[in-house]
C-alpha cells in the first residue's frame, strides 16, 4: 500500500491509460477523483473499478482547457476528498493534420488541452499543496513524441515537449515545498477501451508488426506499463526524484535498425 490515505486527482482518466492508472493509485491505497470531459459508462466503470478497491471514487466533470473549470474541479475535489497530495495530468485531446493544414483553431484546441490545461490545473494544485504544507507528487503524460517527429502529429509533439520542459521549471519553482513534479513519456501502448472477452487481443493492433520490430522489448506496451511508472513516480520510492521524464517506451527511442 505504497499510497495508504493519499488523495489523487487523474484528469483524463474514464478510459485508457488515464484508467489505469486511477485504478493502479487506488489498488495502493489512495482514494481517487475521476475527471474527464464526458460522462458516459466507460467513466462509471472506471469508478466502479476504484471503488472495487475499497477506495474512495469521486467524480469530476471538467473541460481543462478552461480555466474557470479548472478551478471548479480542484474546488469540488478540495471540498470532497479534504486535500490533494498527487495530481495526475493525462487529459489530451489530438488534431491529427499536415503542418501547412493546422489552422489557429487547431492549435488553440490541442495547445489548450495538451499544455495549457496541464499548466494550470498543477498551478492550482500547487497552491492547494503549499497552502497544506505537506509535500505533494505531480506527474504529467508526455510522449516519446517530444523527441521524435510522426505524420501528421507536429502539433502534439510541441505540446508534449513543453510539457517536459514544463515539468523541470515546475519542479525548480517549487523547491523547498516538499512538492515533487516528474513526467511520464509512453512510447506505442495499446490504450483500445475493450470488453472483457476481447482483453486478450491487447497489443494486436494495425500497427504491431510495424512497431514492434523497432521496440526492443519485443512487445507493444498496455495501460498498466505506464500505471506502474506513474505510481513509482507518486509514491515514497522516488522521494528523491523531481524535475524528470521517465520514458517507458520498451527502448524504442535507443534507434538502430529494427530486428530482421
Amino acid at each position: 500500500m505504497l499510497l495508504e490515505g493519499k488523495k489523487a486527482l487523474v484528469t483524463g482518466s474514464r478510459r485508457g491509460i488515464g484508467r489505469a492508472i486511477a485504478v493502479m493509485l487506488a489498488q495502493e491505497g489512495a482514494d481517487v477523483g475521476v475527471n474527464d470531459i464526458e460522462r458516459d459508462q466507460a467513466a462509471e466503470d472506471t469508478l466502479k473499478m476504484v471503488r472495487s478497491h475499497g477506495r474512495k471514487a469521486s467524480w469530476h466533470q471538467a473541460d481543462i482547457a478552461r480555466l474557470d473549470q479548472v478551478h471548479a474541479m480542484l474546488d469540488a475535489f478540495l471540498r470532497e476528498h479534504g486535500r490533494i497530495d498527487i495530481l495526475v495530468n493525462n487529459a489530451v485531446a489530438t488534431v491529427d493534420k499536415p503542418f501547412l493544414d493546422v489552422t489557429e483553431a487547431d492549435w488553440d484546441f490541442e495547445v489548450g488541452n495538451a499544455l495549457k490545461g496541464y499548466f494550470f490545473c498543477s498551478q492550482r494544485a500547487a497552491k492547494a499543496m503549499v497552502k497544506q504544507g505537506r509535500g505533494g507528487r505531480i506527474v504529467s503524460l508526455s510522449s516519446v513524441q517530444a523527441h521524435r517527429q510522426w505524420p501528421d502529429k507536429l502539433v502534439y509533439g510541441i505540446c508534449k515537449a513543453g510539457v517536459e520542459r514544463m515539468t523541470k521549471g515546475m519542479a525548480k519553482e517549487l523547491s523547498g515545498t516538499g512538492i515533487n513534479v516528474n513526467a511520464v513519456a509512453p512510447g506505442y501502448i495499446d490504450s483500445r477501451l475493450l470488453p472483457p472477452d476481447q482483453e486478450h487481443t491487447r497489443g494486436q493492433t494495425y500497427y504491431t508488426e510495424a512497431a514492434v520490430p523497432w521496440i526492443p522489448a519485443d512487445r507493444l506496451g498496455v495501460p498498466d506499463d505506464i500505471a506502474k511508472a506513474v505510481l513509482f513516480l507518486c509514491s515514497p520510492l522516488a522521494g528523491y526524484v523531481s524535475g524528470q521524464t521517465l520514458i517507458v517506451d520498451g527502448g524504442f527511442l535507443t534507434g538502430g535498425v529494427p530486428k530482421p
